[in-house]
């Protein structure tokens, strides 16, 4: 015989339903937790990596910048015990002895953040493999600051430290003097010129380098 369902029943039926939902309701939102810290471990691993790869592109840059010059004497200049670009410094002054042809390579070694164990009071610490390539460029060709930068220095301050060593020293830009750098001397043309005596300094006399590229304005 078929009848109404007792109260007690369908009381019960629907105690087990509402439980159920919860349940499942409470599945859901577990879920959903868990894949927002999956969300959130992923983003700190990628974080992480981008970091990491970060760091390995800036070592690969300056290693690559190190052996871009191709060069077995500016790949000796970490290596060179002078403290100073004085006439001991010889690996420097047999670069700049060679003259034009080390010019491309240097412009190359202008990123190499290698540091050597030339102190200057200007940086206030040693210089890296970049800026004693600019020092070399600078005594085997003319390269005049504002020309290939665009850039006034005009300031000495009272200890002989030319403004535009701040700009040189800052390895952030590195990158970008050196492409002014490469740009301006693909586009100029240079003429070879000697030293007068005044010019002869004693490392130019014992290195036998008797003059340099000036630039053609």
């Amino acid at each position: 015989m078929t009848g109404n369902r007792p109260q007690s029943a369908t009381f019960h039926t629907d105690n087990v339903m509402r439980q159920a939902q919860s349940r499942t309701l409470k599945m859901k939102i577990n879920l959903i937790i868990l894949f927002l810290i999956f969300l959130s471990s992923c983003t700190d691993k990628s974080s992480t990596k981008e970091s990491l790869d970060n760091n390995k592109k800036q070592v690969l840059e300056t290693s690559l910048a190190f052996e871009n010059s191709k060069d077995s004497l500016i790949t000796l200049l970490p290596e060179m015990k002078s403290n100073s670009l004085d006439c001991n410094a010889n690996i420097y002054w047999r670069i700049i002895k060679r003259g034009k042809t080390s010019i491309p390579l240097l412009i190359e070694s202008l990123t190499d953040t290698t540091m050597t164990n030339v102190y200057s009071n200007c940086k206030n610490g040693k210089l890296n493999v970049g800026e004693i390539s600019y020092f070399a460029l600078e005594e085997i060709a003319e390269f005049p600051a504002f020309a290939v930068t665009n850039i006034q220095f005009d300031v000495i301050d009272k200890n002989g430290c030319w403004s535009f060593f701040d700009y040189l020293f800052d390895n952030r830009n590195k990158k970008q003097y050196q492409k002014m750098a490469r740009d301006f001397y693909k586009s100029n043309e240079y003429a070879y010129e000697k030293f007068d005596k005044k010019e002869l300094k004693e490392c130019r006399k014992k290195y036998q380098i008797e003059g340099k590229l000036r630039w053609e304005k």
